[in-house]
This record gives structure tokens, sequence and C-alpha cells, in this order.
């Protein structure tokens, strides 16, 4: 088929290309050819960990050491920081052991009594009433023991003070919390320090709170991710395992091959970039990557392409070459017979992408069509 006029380049974005001319008119004309067809979501994103812990002190009082610094490697149950509780953390402790102590002298004589009327029980000088009676009395004073004990254990495992058990009760007077000791929850580096000795570190209520104020971040980097959110438009398309590129913005010139990874199920709002807009609703989509390149950091911010859908060497024309109009589409395409005049010619589409469209029938390659169909005769 002739092409009308001199052959020349018609380039697209990336390495996609179709060739090009003009005829006689000076129309711009584009050869029909074959190649991939794809839509892709296009969004910024940015490098986080897929894991991060707040630490944080439930007790409120004065910050007396900072153990690591920002970017320091932790490894987990690690020592980080010591907080002295202020007097109400301290009484808090102090009178949870003092009621542990009562309820041990309780559960001592309940279990005397029980057991001192089983024995007479069985000689036949009380009734077996009485016996089960005692024995219900012992059980639920164990019970109620065994309760006041667990959450004493809990507050003094907070807290890194040695665990009160059986035979740690004597009758020396039980004190409360001298210093709080803080530790690393999970192996990983110091993302962030929000506090200095000296500070203080204040609670959500007094005493131990499980609010607690925040000391410090601490990251599993060895797990980063691209996290990107996605309008909610687009997110019911998407899904885990989908094929994605990610171009950080300090190394513009090497896209990083990823997978979707996760896609939330619940939104968060956002404020549109136009005022009037109003919200605007995304949900956050994590990007997993296979390979981690040298230069990747948490924070980093990135270039993001989903591909949503993917058609391999199919025939494709631009997506500014046809119209659409009364339900059916046009492309102004080269007379077979003389190469010269450009008419109406109706096809058919199948996926429709950023760049090309697939032709499912109307087309072949090779065939030439209008690069751009004519605006004024759209209508």
């Amino acid at each position: 088929m002739l092409l009308l006029g001199a052959i020349a380049a018609f380039r697209f974005r990336g390495k996609e290309r179709a060739s090009a001319a003009s005829d006689t008119a000076g129309t711009e004309t584009v050869v029909v050819d074959t190649g991939p067809v794809s839509v892709v979501i296009k969004e910024t994103g940015v490098v986080r960990p897929r894991q991060s812990v707040a630490v944080k002190s439930k007790v409120s009082g004065k910050v007396r050491e900072v153990l690591v610094a920002e970017g320091d490697v932790v490894r987990q149950g690690q020592l980080v920081a010591v907080v002295d509780p202020d007097a109400q953390a301290s009484l808090t402790l102090s009178q949870k052991r003092l009621e542990l102590r009562r309820l041990k002298v309780e559960l001592d004589q309940k279990e005397r009594a029980w057991k001192r009327q089983a024995r007479l029980s069985k000689e036949g000088l009380v009734s077996e009433q009485l016996a089960e009676e005692a024995e219900r009395d012992f059980r639920v004073a164990q019970n109620l023991f065994l309760q006041a004990r667990t959450g004493l254990n809990l507050l003094e495992a907070e807290a890194n003070q040695e665990l009160t058990a059986d035979e740690a009760m004597s009758d020396v007077e039980p004190g409360g919390v001298t210093d709080y000791r803080i530790v690393a929850p999970l192996a990983g580096v110091v993302s962030s320090v929000k506090v200095k000795p000296g500070e203080m570190a204040t609670s959500g209520t007094t005493g131990f709170s499980q609010e607690g104020a925040l000391l410090m971040e601490i990251s599993d980097q060895r797990q980063l991710e691209v996290v990107v959110n996605v309008n909610e438009i687009d997110v019911p398309k998407l899904k885990p395992g989908m094929p994605a590129k990610v171009t950080l913005a300090a190394a513009p010139g090497a896209p990083i091959a990823a997978i979707v990874d996760r896609v939330a199920v619940s939104p968060f709002v956002e404020a549109s970039s136009t005022p009037d807009s109003g919200k605007v609703i995304v949900y956050a989509v994590a990007l997993r990557l296979p390979e981690r390149p040298a230069e990747l950091r948490q924070g980093m911010s990135a270039a993001v392409d989903i591909t949503r859908e993917e058609r391999l060497s199919v025939v494709r024309i631009p997506v500014l070459s046809f119209v659409e109009r009364s339900g059916k589409t046009f492309v102004k395409v080269a007379r077979a017979t003389t190469g010269k005049d450009l008419v109406d010619g109706e096809i058919t589409l199948g996926l429709k992408g950023d760049r090309f469209a697939e032709v499912l029938a109307g087309l072949k390659a090779g065939d030439v069509v209008a690069a751009r169909y004519p605006k004024d005769e759209k209508k």
C-alpha cells in the first residue's frame, strides 16, 4: 500500500512506536501496527517499612535515659529508654502489690478452713454441707488471687520489673516502681526519636495508660514497600499480583519492577487539590519490590505505574486517531485503491489504553489511518 507523502517516525512515550506520514493535503497519518496495549494507573507513592512500631511510655514521668539515636540498629528486647515514673504510677503498682498480699492472706485462711472442715466431716463431727461450703469459699478466694496476680504481673512486665510470684511474697512492705524500663518490641532500625533526657513523658491517664507518650519509632528496614493512595474509582479494578513499575525520585532513570501486594479494604479521606471539589476517597495500595535497589530509603517518593490490564501483540491504533459517535467508532482510513483519499471507516475496538487502542475488526496491520481524527468532523 502506498503511503501518503514521505514516511516519518511517529513517536509515542517509551519505546513503543508507529510509522507516520502526511498526505498531499498535509494530514498526518499513521500505519496500523501490532504491539502491546495496556491500561495503566499512575499515582505517586512513598517508600515505607512493612512493619513499624511506635514505642510508647505507659506511665507519666521524666525521661531519665534515651539509649539509642535515629538510625541505630536494635535487637528485640534491647533496652532503649528509662523513665522515672511519677508518684501516681509508683502508687498504682504499690497498691496492686498490697492488694495481692491481702488476697494471699485471705486465700491461706480459706484453705485452712476448708481442710479443717473436710477433716471434721470425715470424722462425722460436722455435716458434709459445711465442708462443701468451705471448699467453695476457698475456690472463690483462689480465683480472686490468681486474677489479681495476673493483673499485677502485666503491669510489672510493662515496666520490665521482676514478676511477683507466690514465693516472692514476704513480710517486707511491697514497694512501687522505681524505673520504667522500655525495650525494643522488635528488631530493626530506630527511624525517629521523639524525646530527650530530662523531658516529661505524659500518659493518657494517670498511672499506667493504654495510650502512652510516643518516645520513638522502630521499623524493620529489611522489608520496605511502596504505598500509594488510589482513588476509589480505580480501586475495584486492582488486586494482588498485578505488575507495576516504580520510579524513585532519587533515581528517575531506573524503573523498578514491583507487584501489588495488598489493597486496603477501608478508605481514608484526603483533601482535594481544588478547594471547591471537597474530599477525595482513597485507598492505600502496597507494592512489593522483589529486588531491592541499594538506593531505596524509607520516606522516598516514587512515581508508580500499575498495569491494570494488558494485551500483547494485537492490532492497534493511537487513541487520538478514532472518534465515537452514535454508538459506533470511526477512523479516517486511506483508500486501498489510491492510498491517498482519507475516508470514514467503521471499526470495532477492544481494550483502550492510555496511548493505544486494540482493534478487533475493521483494520489490519499495514493499513494507513489519520493520526488524529479531524476535530471539525466529530459532530
